[in-house]
Formats: C-alpha cells, structure tokens, sequence
C-alpha cells in the first residue's frame, strides 16, 4: 500500500499543470492495481483455498511491465470521451511509465523488472533503495505533497478564470 501511495504523490509532485493530473495519476496506479492487487489476494486466497492454480497469481505480471502499460493503457482510455482518448491514452502510458521508472529504483531479492517482455527474459533495477523503504518515505512524502497542492490550488486560485480544464 506504501508503494500505491508513493506512486500517487510522485505523479502529483511532477505534474504541475491540472491538465491532465487526474489522468497521469491514474497511469501511475495502474501498474500495481493490476499487476499487483490481484495476484496478491489470489496469494492470500489460496493460502486457504489450495485449489486455486498458482498460474493465476503469475498472470497479473505482464500488466506491470511496459507492455502491459500500453495494453491497460489502451483499454482504460476507452472509457474517455472519443475526443480525448487519444490525450488520456497519452498521459496514461506516460504515468505507467513513471511508475515502472520509480520502481527500478528498488532492489530486490529475487528477479528485478523485465522491461523487454515478452522479447527478452533479462531483468533490470538500478537498486538504490530497498522495495520496502516506501514505508520510510511515505511519511515525508504525503505532507510534501499536500503542501505542494495547497500551494498549486492557492497560486491557481489567484490566477482567477481561464485556467486549463483538467482532461
């Protein structure tokens, strides 16, 4: 959960403009809630209920590798106005890819990421940070990034009508 969080205040801290915010945000979720979420209650899942194959918690990866970012990318722009698919596809690719960049950042004990799936098996990670530290940054983060945003929305308030719609 630490991990969603450190997502979400990352995308909001390098995206000024409110075009868009909402959607990159967004990007830079997708990768976990789908990647991750569901083959970890399937892991938890069949820890009681062991007839659930363990193929089906090895499925969800594809979605947190850069293939996986254009494909759920793809399909949740659907979802858009047809007039800003195309702009909500954009910035969704480009919070999944922000996301796949922050977690290379993070060691692990087994397999890093495989960011050429399905062209290749060889796993990356640059191994700065431990793939627990998210817990130990998410209480600086979450009030930087409230600071932050109360700033945006007082600067933007003073800036007064006219400001870009938020797509």
């Amino acid at each position: 959960m630490a991990d969603l969080v450190t997502h979400t205040c990352v995308a909001w801290l390098l995206k000024p403009s409110p075009r868009g915010r909402a959607t990159f945000v967004l990007g830079t979720c997708v990768p976990d809630l789908l990647g991750r979420v569901p083959s970890m209650g399937l892991t938890t899942l069949r820890w009681s209920v062991h007839a659930i194959p363990e193929w089906t918690i090895y499925v969800w990866s594809p979605f947190h590798m850069p293939i996986g970012v254009l494909a759920s990318s793809a399909l949740i722009a659907f979802f858009f106005p047809e007039d800003r698919r195309r702009t909500a596809f954009g910035w969704l690719v480009a919070g999944g890819l922000l996301h796949l960049a922050v977690d290379l950042l993070q060691r692990h004990f087994g397999v890093g990421y495989l960011l050429l799936f399905p062209f290749s098996w060889m796993d990356f990670e640059i191994g700065w940070i431990g793939s627990e530290d998210t817990v130990r940054i998410v209480p600086f983060l979450v009030p930087l990034t409230l600071l932050v945003a109360w700033y945006r929305r007082r600067r933007d308030a003073r800036a007064g009508p006219g400001r870009p719609d938020r797509a």
